[in-house]
C-alpha cells in the first residue's frame, strides 16, 4: 500500500479564513458575482463571506452554528478561483463520514491545481459532515441519526444534519455550474468496480447531457444511471438529486470499500475529477477516458429481512458477474441459527455486497447492477 503523491505547493498563494454562515433564523444570500475585477478583467468570486481574488486559492470554513445545544459544527472548504472566466465545479466528499477515499482525495487535489493557470472556479468540500466522520458513524449522524444524504434541500431550523444541507445547498450546490458528489463503499460495504453516475432522466435534456458528459470524462470502466425524476427540490432528497432538479448537471463517483486506506481507490478519484475539468475546459490536458465503458442501466437491491449477523459466500467477491440465483450469503440469529439464504434476484454485476457482520432488518445488503444501453 503506498499513501498519497509528491506534491508541489510552493506556487499557491494561500488565505486562510473562517466562513461565519448563518444558518438559524434568515436566509442565506449565495453570490458569486463580482465585487472587484483585477488587471485580467476577471472577477472574483464570493462564497458566502469568502472572497477568492483570480489566480488565488482560499481555504476557509462554512459555520454552522449551534442550536438547542447540539454544540453546531463546521464544513471545510477550499476554493480555487481561476486567473481566466469558465464554469464553477463543486466537489463535494464526506456526505457519509466513514466513506474515507473520497475525504483523502480531496485531501490531495488542491495541492495538484494551479489557480494561476485555471479557467474557472473549483469548491472542494472536503468532509461535509463533520459530525459523522468524528463519530465514525455509518450512514447516519451521531446525534439526530439522519442521513446527509437523505436530507436536502436542508432546513436552517432543523437538525444538525439538516442544517448541513441546507448550507451545501445555499453555498456549494446552488453556486455551481457543474457538481460531483463524491462517495465509497460504506465502512460496511464492499464495492467494485469503481464507478460514476448521473441522473438519466431528471433535470431536462440539456441536464441529463450534460450530466453524461461529465460522467463519462471522469475515466472509470463503469457508469450507472440513476433512474427516475422529480416533482420538487424537497422531493430530491439526495445530493445530486437536488442539484439536477435545480437545473445544475451532476454526477456521483464511488470509490473504495470497507474503509480500506489504498491508493487503488483514491488515485481514480483525483485522476477523474481532473478529467472532468480538462473536459470542461478549466485545466490544460489531454483527457483520459475511455471509449466505451460498460452502461448499467438499473439496479436491483436486496434488503434484510432479519436482524442478526450476515455470512457473505466466499465464493462471490463484487465485481462479479452473477446469474439469478447465485449464493450470495447467510443470514443467522445471534446464536448461529441460519434465518435466510439470501441469493441474486437477478443476473449481472455484484456492486454492492455487505462486508462486515451485524445486520440490521432493512440494511440494503446487495446492490446487482443490469448492463444496460448508452
Amino acid at each position: 500500500m503506498r499513501f498519497g503523491r509528491s506534491i508541489v505547493k510552493s506556487f499557491v498563494k494561500t488565505k486562510f479564513h473562517r466562513l461565519n454562515a448563518l444558518i438559524v433564523g434568515s436566509a442565506i444570500l449565495v453570490s458569486n458575482a463580482a465585487i472587484a475585477k483585477d488587471s485580467t478583467g476577471v472577477n472574483s468570486f464570493e462564497l458566502a463571506d469568502l472572497l477568492v481574488a483570480p489566480g488565488e486559492m482560499v481555504q476557509g470554513e462554512i459555520t454552522i452554528d449551534p442550536i438547542d445545544g447540539d454544540g453546531g459544527t463546521f464544513i471545510p472548504v477550499t476554493v480555487l478561483h481561476g486567473s481566466q472566466e469558465g464554469p464553477v465545479l463543486s466537489l463535494i466528499a464526506g456526505i457519509h463520514g466513514s466513506e474515507y477515499s473520497p475525504i483523502l482525495a480531496m485531501q490531495q487535489l488542491p495541492a495538484l491545481l494551479d489557480p494561476t493557470q485555471m479557467s474557472g472556479t473549483l469548491v472542494v468540500v472536503h468532509i461535509a459532515n463533520m459530525p459523522a466522520f468524528t463519530g465514525r458513524t455509518v450512514y447516519f449522524g451521531p446525534t439526530d441519526l439522519k442521513n446527509l444524504n437523505r436530507s436536502f434541500p436542508g432546513d436552517s431550523s432543523g437538525t444538525i444534519t439538516q442544517r448541513i444541507a441546507y448550507a451545501l445547498t445555499n453555498h456549494v450546490i446552488k453556486p455551481a455550474d457543474y457538481l460531483i458528489d463524491i462517495h465509497s463503499g460504506d465502512a460496511n460495504e464492499s464495492l467494485r468496480p469503481s464507478y460514476s453516475a448521473y441522473y438519466a432522466e431528471a433535470g431536462g435534456a440539456d441536464v441529463v447531457q450534460q450530466s453524461k458528459r461529465i460522467a463519462v470524462a471522469f475515466g472509470l470502466e463503469t457508469v450507472v444511471q440513476f433512474a427516475g425524476s422529480y416533482d420538487s427540490v424537497d422531493d430530491a432528497i439526495y445530493t445530486s438529486a437536488q442539484a439536477v432538479t435545480l437545473g445544475i448537471p451532476s454526477m456521483d463517483v464511488e470509490s473504495g470499500e470497507l474503509g480500506i486506506i489504498d491508493d487503488v481507490y483514491i488515485d481514480p478519484i483525483t485522476d477523474g475529477a481532473m478529467n472532468v475539468m480538462r473536459e470542461l475546459g478549466m485545466i490544460a490536458g489531454e483527457i483520459e477516458s475511455l471509449e466505451n465503458p460498460l452502461f448499467i442501466a438499473e439496479r436491483a437491491r436486496i434488503y434484510s429481512e432479519h436482524e442478526g449477523i450476515w455470512y457473505a459466500d466466499p465464493l462471490v467477491r463484487t465485481g462479479d458477474y452473477v446469474t439469478q440465483g447465485t449464493r450470495l450469503g447467510v443470514i443467522t440469529d445471534y446464536f448461529g441459527n441460519e434465518l435466510e439464504t439470501v441469493t441474486a434476484p437477478e443476473s449481472g454485476v455484484l456492486l454492492i455486497l455487505f462486508g462486515t457482520p451485524p445486520v440490521n432488518t432493512g440494511d440494503p445488503i446487495v446492490v446487482i447492477g443490469k448492463v444496460g444501453q448508452h
